[in-house]
């Protein structure tokens, strides 16, 4: 062995040894797992702070996203997609936001910024409905103004979260009622991933 990789192995052993003797002065033991670091987080972090995806597989949740695309939404025309929960984990549904993007000559596509006023019925008679395609659930009683939910800085929050199985299908249709506008838009959901084996506990820690 070179002395480099003798230097080199010197010097992980003491950034070893200087991590152990952190833990004890905290009193907390070395982690030697992910569950001894679970128990050191949860001693050392207030709950707003300790990671979710950290412990027992059944028990972790992490951040989430899911976004509806669409092609090109010429006037007076409507489109379907859909997005599938992967088979990994649920999905619990929390916040949802809108991006449009409007068609003009070029083509160029420009970002309908929600704060620019001048901008304010720019995606008029732009609209979209969104299904549980398992018990074929409805989310609006009628198609939606896709003005009427939040923009990126602001999402529009759930009363109540909703949860999605592993396989699960949401479907959307976009309707563009608007007779001279092209518009290319985007729905996003915002939640949590968590191992169904533990969803109702981590239901009833998001809904309180």
């Amino acid at each position: 062995m070179n002395e480099y990789m003798k230097q080199k192995q010197r010097n992980v052993q003491m950034e070893a040894a200087l991590k152990k003797k952190s833990l004890q002065r905290q009193g907390l033991p070395p982690v030697s797992g992910a569950m001894s670091l679970k128990a050191n987080l949860d001693a050392a972090l207030p709950a707003t702070l300790r990671p979710g995806n950290v412990g027992s597989i059944n028990r972790v949740i992490w951040p989430f996203f899911f976004t509806f695309t669409a092609p090109e939404l010429a006037p007076n025309s409507a489109s379907q997609g859909f997005t599938t929960i992967t088979q990994e984990a649920a999905f619990v549904w929390m916040s949802y936001t809108k991006s449009v993007y409007k068609k003009t000559a070029g083509p160029v596509y420009t970002y309908v910024d929600p704060d620019d006023y001048s901008a304010v019925g720019q995606t008029d008679g732009l609209k979209f409905t969104l299904k549980d395609a398992q018990s074929t659930r409805t989310f609006h009683n009628s198609p939606l103004e896709i003005d009427s939910i939040g923009n990126p800085q602001f999402p529009s929050v759930l009363p109540t979260p909703i949860l999605f199985l592993p396989n699960s299908t949401i479907e959307i249709t976009y309707q563009n009622d608007n007779a001279s506008d092209t518009f290319v838009p985007f729905i996003t959901m915002f939640g949590y991933r968590v191992r169904i084996e533990d969803a109702q506990r981590i239901l009833s820690t998001v809904v309180g």
